[in-house]
């Protein structure tokens, strides 16, 4: 699956940025470790190269110092240079730590590539591979800076993005947007409350599992999105909870509960008020007032009297 993501502009001011770019901050994080080993022994020519490159934030402040446009730093030695990078760095990790924990979103690798710099424009490639809870995802994409006047101007073009989630297809769909909006933003929120309804999903379906394991079954696993009841004294008589998860083409996620009757024609023959055939209905009215978790519950217990 591939995608492509919307340009984010106007992010010279550093909070803006910090909120609108927390995947391109945490990669610049990985690029400025990276330079500071290569950083010992180099002269003015080499530190201003790396400055350019990892222009951006309070990571930008830190490495003006080298450039030149800080002149009254320009005294100060290799070694006072490299400890303030190392703070940076280190107040830049707990942020990135704080990100983590807010937006579930696990970085495990960050690659970036300076494929054209000049004064008043650099283009980097950028890749990204990390997880939000099951879901595993990598992203590549290519970043623009154009300094027009005194703004920065910052758009990201040309983003991939590959998951091995090919299963949800309505989340597949909405990749597809995000690729056709370049809008990674929206893809980075979407996908942290898509997988916590994938969660809520998972959970509900091995509670039950566990509670009525003569009762129920996930032949797909907890993470599928059916669970299969089936009467233990009544051979054929089964019930399937299908449980699926829309995602629209916004980033609005809605979950969708459907209970779908499997009855041989001897029942259904026997069911003179129609409760079987009105059995999905009057589950939707059950999800309306109980929720699902209690709704899924009675309806179990009902196939296990």
């Amino acid at each position: 699956m591939m995608t492509k993501l919307l340009s984010l502009t106007d992010l010279s001011k550093r909070t803006r940025m910090k909120k609108n770019l927390e995947n391109v901050y945490e990669a610049q994080i990985k690029a400025l470790q990276e330079e500071i080993a290569a950083l010992q022994g180099q002269q003015d020519k080499n530190e201003r190269e790396i400055a350019m490159n990892l222009a951006g934030g309070r990571m930008q402040d830190a490495l003006l110092i080298m450039t030149g446009h800080q002149e009254k730093e320009m005294g100060k030695s290799q070694r006072d240079i490299t400890a303030h990078l190392k703070t940076e760095i280190m107040e830049m990790e707990e942020d990135l730590i704080r990100q983590t924990k807010i937006n579930g979103i696990v970085l495990v690798n960050c690659c970036v590539k300076t494929v054209e710099k000049g004064n008043k424009k650099m283009v980097q490639q950028h890749r990204l591979t990390g997880h939000c809870s099951f879901l595993d995802f990598q992203v590549e994409f290519e970043l623009t800076d154009v300094q027009e006047d005194t703004t920065l101007v910052r758009t990201i073009t040309d983003l991939n993005i590959v998951m091995d989630s090919t299963e949800f297809k309505d989340f597949s769909n909405f990749v597809s947007g995000v690729e056709d909006k370049r809008d990674l933003l929206l893809f980075f929120r979407t996908l942290r409350r898509f997988s916590d309804r994938c969660e809520d999903r998972r959970r509900t379906f091995q509670h039950f599992q566990e509670k009525y394991p003569c009762v129920v079954s996930l032949p797909g696993g907890c993470r599928a999105e059916v669970m299969q009841i089936k009467s233990p004294k009544l051979a054929g008589c089964a019930l399937t909870i299908y449980w699926s998860i829309e995602v629209t083409n916004e980033g609005d996620i809605t979950p969708k509960i459907d209970l779908l009757t499997k009855m041989p024609e001897k029942v259904l023959e026997m069911d003179s008020r129609k409760v079987i055939e009105n059995a999905p209905d009057s589950f939707q009215s059950l999800l309306r007032i109980l929720g699902a978790e209690a709704s899924i519950d009675t309806v179990i217990q009902s196939m296990a009297a």
